[in-house]
């Protein structure tokens, strides 16, 4: 099965790759425009804020859907709702909201009323009248400082031709022409920036591309003496190990590792869905709710009922048959055991089986226990048929229970060891049989059970011989050892953990084997083809920000939602 789906999925996980370039055009409701023009201003205010203006045309693409949200990401979050204005074709009917979906910090801007349509264009003008902490020290000269700032772009998947981009940044008042610097400029656009002064004559640095990315990261700056903003709001560059992250942070929010990323979840998230699966031992029939407890089970059988892990059930069952005396025990690590003879009398069919999966060598046949634990979970279903599940279930919980108290009511070490060792099975059903088992047996000695003897570890394997109740006990004169309690309870903990540990190579593999019998999964639908969800709904964004030495800002368009 395994073999036969990783082609598939290898083969979905090229399609979706080389799908990528195409996705704006796949769907009649996908996000899908054109950033005809990105303006961005960037005022620098002395006390280290700015203030941004940004004039953005859309064009919405025919039968594309439309573009009722701008996601605006902002630089730092030193800024106020109440601060910013937003106009679509120079109306007012922008709403701002905190409702921001993009990475770091931003507002949502609800064009309402000025919604792009498909197929036709819109300017959306945003005024951010402050946004605080945007002025850092200048990394080579310390009587500088510096602003950094990347205007908006989008996501590949989103967006189709060029962008006649401009950014201005408008100096601190006071600046002379010839103090300033300017930042390397961004590739595509002109390696001087043009200089002139504005009309509050603030020295401002334009740089323009008309045939822009809109779906590339376009970074400027400058620098100026830091005579020109208040003490105290300069900061200091971020190192090189937060220039590195924001770096690594941008990659991984790339289109193509979002996809490999999300191929990968669906792809774990299966497997993990899977593997529970394959533990789900019981046929859909038991889950069908009966009337009435079913009684009369044994421990084996109620821990089929209680849907207990596999090896744990065989675990039970191998100390079964060395209560019986129809086992013994010759090695634990790796483990090794030996039928003995004669074979008892009155052994269910699921412990006969059992032991007929004991190899010559001592091994355990894995198909042959695969084999007789189907027959046993089909037996308990047949049993099951007509009764309710959830009542049987609680009725045998709570036989569980009370052997614990039958155990914990013992007055005296060879009464306790007696009955711990008569429901020893039902013990083992509680799911902290070891915590309980150390609590129980903590203090003062204890007579060990008759059938201690078949447990190497714990006492040399014995001949066979009669005994009461059909079991087997060692030949010669009986003598019931004991031990201190903390001895005990370390031991048959050890014994018990070890043997579920090692029973089966694997648990999972094991299970698996024997839900492809009991509860197979449902075979796939003969009628072929999928369909997908239409709609314009859902919120785009697909931008990043990664500015190293002071702000950044960016934004991205959101549809219908």
């Amino acid at each position: 099965m395994r073999r036969r789906m990783l082609p598939i999925v290898l083969l979905l996980a090229v399609l979706a790759l080389a799908a990528l370039p195409l996705a704006p055009a796949a769907g009649a409701q996908d996000l899908f425009f054109s950033l005809d023009r990105n303006e961005t201003d960037v005022w620098i205010n002395q006390d280290g804020s700015v203030r941004l203006e940004y004039n953005l045309t859309f064009t919405a693409a025919p039968g594309a859907a439309p573009i009722d949200i701008v996601d605006l990401g902002l630089p730092t979050g030193d800024y106020s709702l109440s601060d910013i204005e937003a106009y679509v074709n120079g109306i007012q009917t922008v709403s701002i909201g905190g409702d921001y979906q993009g990475t770091g910090y931003g507002v949502a801007l609800h064009l309402g009323a000025g919604t792009i349509r498909a197929g036709t264009t819109g300017t959306v003008r945003v005024l951010v009248y402050r946004v605080g902490g945007m002025v850092w020290t200048d990394t080579d000269d310390n009587n500088y400082a510096s602003t950094n700032f990347a205007p908006l772009y989008f996501g590949s998947s989103y967006t189709f031709g060029t962008t006649d981009m401009t950014v201005r940044f408008h100096l601190p008042p006071g600046v002379q022409p010839e103090e300033p610097r300017w930042h390397k400029s961004p590739s595509g656009f002109p390696e001087e920036p043009a200089t002139y002064n504005d009309e509050e004559g603030r020295v401002v640095y334009e740089w323009n591309n008309g045939a822009a990315e809109p779906d590339r990261e376009y970074r400027f700056g400058a620098s100026f003496p830091r005579t020109y903003v208040d003490a105290g709001v300069i900061q200091q560059s971020p190192s090189w190990f937060s220039t590195a992250l924001t770096a690594v942070t941008g990659f991984l929010c790339s289109p193509v590792v979002i996809v490999m990323g999300f191929i990968i979840l669906v792809m774990v998230l299966s497997a993990r869905a899977n593997a529970r699966r394959r533990m789900k031992y019981l046929p859909p029939t038991m889950q069908v709710e009966g009337v009435g407890i079913k009684r009369g089970l044994t421990a084996i059988e109620a821990a089929i009922v209680l849907e207990t892990p596999l090896n744990k059930v065989l675990t039970m069952t191998l100390f079964g048959l060395m209560k019986k005396g129809a086992l013994t025990v010759l090695d634990d690590d790796p483990l090794r055991v030996q039928a003995n003879e004669p074979v008892p009398e009155g052994l269910h069919p699921y412990e006969t089986d059992f032991l007929a999966a004991v190899k010559s060598d001592g091994a355990l046949d894995e198909a042959k226990l695969q084999k007789a634990v189907v027959a046993l979970v089909k037996g308990v279903n047949s049993k099951m048929k007509g009764f309710s599940r959830k009542e049987t279930t609680a009725y045998y919980r709570d036989i569980v229970k009370r052997a614990w108290d039958q155990v914990n009511a013992a007055e005296t070490p060879e009464v306790r060891g007696q009955i711990f060792g008569e429901g020893l099975e039902w013990t083992m059903l509680d799911d902290n049989f070891g915590r309980r088992t150390q609590d129980t047996f903590s203090q003062g000695p204890i007579l060990l059970p008759r059938w201690w003897g078949y447990y190497r570890p714990w006492g040399q394997a014995v001949p066979a011989g009669p005994s009461s109740g059909g079991a087997l006990a060692p030949a010669g004169p009986v003598r019931v050892p004991s031990l201190p309690g903390a001895d005990f309870a370390a031991s048959i903990v050890r014994g018990v953990e070890g043997t579920a540990g090692r029973i089966v190579r694997s648990v999972t593999g094991f299970t698996g084997g024997v839900t492809q019998t009991t509860n197979p999964p449902p075979k796939p639908s003969s009628s072929g083809g999928s369909r997908s969800s239409g709609g314009g709904g859902g919120h785009s964004c697909a931008c990043a920000c990664a500015c190293a030495c002071a702000g950044c800002a960016c934004a991205c368009a959101g549809g219908g939602r």
